[in-house]
């Protein structure tokens, strides 16, 4: 039997990926300790890059780190939940009152979806820093923590790098000499201590966007 899923889950089940989950390293205090916070990024990390896995698009402003997801999703009409109803070209949802345009193709439907996800910004919550040609995305956490994320341009490939839970997790308790096993992991790290990590290829999530234009 085909799962029958309501307007709202049908456009949420394919943004996911948008929903912000605890990390599971994360540090004290913005990385590197010892690094200046800068005001934004430089004029020339700003723009807009295609992402190499998928069709969202990174646009980095002066402030800014935002991810916009703008595609199509097909569904067959007999997934769709009895209280939505096709009139015209609106599939409507007689509980919420909500109405999306949609296209009909054969048994199908096509509903075009556009969202913007702010992934950081530079404020009191966001911190950027800057060390050996490395940018560092510092964003506040609960618990008075902070996710990193790592940052590199080169010849328009922009890399977004992130923790890995696995061999990353290692390398940190291995640094420490942490013995902790509850997630999140708050690591404390000295400037050496974190130099180390980074040149040790830290960070080794890796996710690739090509430069395509301001």
């Amino acid at each position: 039997m085909k799962k029958r899923i309501t307007l709202s889950e049908s456009v949420g089940s394919m943004l996911l990926f948008l929903c912000a989950c605890q990390p599971p390293v994360v540090f004290d205090k913005p990385q590197p300790a010892n690094g200046n916070a800068l005001g934004g990024f430089p004029e020339r990390i700003q723009g807009r890059y295609l992402s190499a896995e998928d069709n969202s698009v990174l646009q980095v402003t002066a402030n800014s780190l935002i991810r916009i997801y703008d595609f199509d999703q097909k569904l067959h009409i007999c997934q769709l939940d009895s209280n939505l109803q096709i009139i015209g070209d609106t599939l409507f949802d007689e509980n919420t009152n909500e109405g999306r345009i949609i296209e009909i193709e054969g048994d199908s439907i096509v509903m075009h979806v556009y969202e913007q996800d702010t992934l950081f910004t530079v404020d009191d919550l966001g911190v950027l820093k800057k060390n050996k040609g490395h940018y560092f995305v510092n964003i506040h956490m609960p618990q008075d923590t902070w996710q990193v994320m790592k940052l590199d341009l080169s010849r328009g490939k922009l890399a977004i790098c992130s923790i890995s839970p696995m061999e990353d997790l290692d390398q940190l308790k291995s640094l420490t000499e942490s013995t902790q096993d509850t997630i999140p992991i708050v690591f404390s790290l000295t400037p050496k201590q974190f130099k180390k990590f980074v040149r040790n290829e830290g960070f080794r999530d890796r996710e690739e966007f090509w430069k395509i234009g301001k």
